[in-house]
């Protein structure tokens, strides 16, 4: 069943525009908290800009934010005036700390960030790429790699400590990993393709991401702490962008759908997201731990129920592109809206609520 498209200032919650830096025409919001706290770029007519506003390095271009915790301290990279990626975390004013890189490594990323302020990303020589763990105090910790292991990455972090990733091994290009709080590395498996790729790890340990067949086809998993990746059911070939809160109720998008999965008693159960009147794709960004979902029907901003009836969020006139990143647990939504009368579009970071 599709509803109709929204009419201007109708719909759930209302869109308010966060600020520009002084003299910038366009914004993008990159994450936010549970707190409300949206990070991102504000950037002047000609593209140049900073994050809103985050200490660079001196001399250099600025940095990227990744994620935010919820006391407002975020982690990403940040970029020396010769192009170079260095991890950094800053805290609730804009003040910058570099996270440490041993003696050999030249460039990193924080790929995720706790309440604990504990970062993880990837640290790289000019041959090689590991995962890292950066401590409250900056300081890096190398994660284990399992046997014949090479260098990989870690990609999220939960409250608990426990991390995910993945490592290179031969004959694979990417395989899925856990670190439990001991600093032990599990194996979580493939789907007999040669990728597997973790993007989240919520607070029961689950994780989840995307995997390839034997066949090479993507697939959305999952692996619950203890087990080995699982292909979710019901789902077309190339699935991606696949988010679980921390009920274990996962979402993606798979060719032009989007997903939802949850236990029901007997097993996992599959719903499909509803689209508006009118549009004739879906593309899902996040979910909430009550169970609400974000994304776009079409260019339309919207948020779905747990049984995937799909809501639109209010756009004032002039607004028919849109692009929601994140939805918190009170309903919240971040994310960007624009115009395609302009090109390049002028995007503005927005907030719903």
């Amino acid at each position: 069943m599709a509803v109709l498209p929204p009419a201007s200032g109708t719909g759930v919650g209302a869109m308010h525009e966060l600020p520009l830096l002084a003299g910038h025409t366009t914004s993008s919001a990159e994450a936010m908290n549970e707190t409300g706290d949206v990070v991102g770029l504000s950037l002047d007519a000609n593209g140049d800009g900073s994050l809103t506003p985050l200490q660079a390095v001196g001399g250099g271009t600025g940095g990227h934010a990744v994620k935010i915790a919820d006391d407002g301290t975020v982690a990403g990279f940040t970029d020396t005036p010769d192009g170079v990626r260095h991890a950094a975390r800053w805290n609730a004013a804009g003040a910058l700390t570099r996270l440490e890189e041993p003696p050999g490594y030249v460039q990193g990323e924080a790929q995720d960030i706790n309440n604990a302020r504990v970062a993880v990303g990837q640290l790289s020589t000019d041959t090689a790429t590991i995962p890292v763990r950066w401590g409250p105090d900056g300081r890096a910790t190398a994660l284990r790699l399992p046997p014949q292991a090479h260098g990989g990455t870690a990609t999220a972090i939960n409250e608990r400590g426990e991390i995910a990733g993945y490592v290179s091994v031969p004959g694979a290009e990417t395989r899925a990993v856990r670190w439990d709080i001991a600093g032990r590395v599990h194996d979580l498996g493939s789907l007999g393709g040669s990728d597997s790729q973790p993007s989240a790890i919520n607070e029961r340990g689950t994780v989840i991401g995307r995997a390839t067949d034997a066949g090479g086809t993507w697939k959305a998993v999952l692996a619950p702490r203890g087990k080995k990746v699982k292909a979710l059911p019901s789902q077309d070939p190339g699935a991606r962008s696949v988010s679980v809160n921390n009920a274990d109720v996962v979402v993606a998008n798979v060719k032009d759908r989007s997903l939802r999965w949850s236990e029901t008693g007997t097993g996992i159960g599959t719903t499909e997201l509803q689209v508006l009147r009118g549009t004739g794709s879906t593309f899902v960004r996040g979910i909430n731990d009550a169970g609400t979902g974000v994304g776009t029907s079409g260019e339309f901003a919207v948020t779905w129920d747990a049984q995937g009836r799909v809501s639109p969020l209010p756009v004032p006139a002039g607004v028919d592109t849109t692009d929601p990143i994140a939805i918190d647990g009170t309903g919240r939504v971040a994310g960007n809206v624009g115009s395609s009368r302009t090109w390049p579009v002028q995007w503005r970071a927005v907030v719903w609520r």
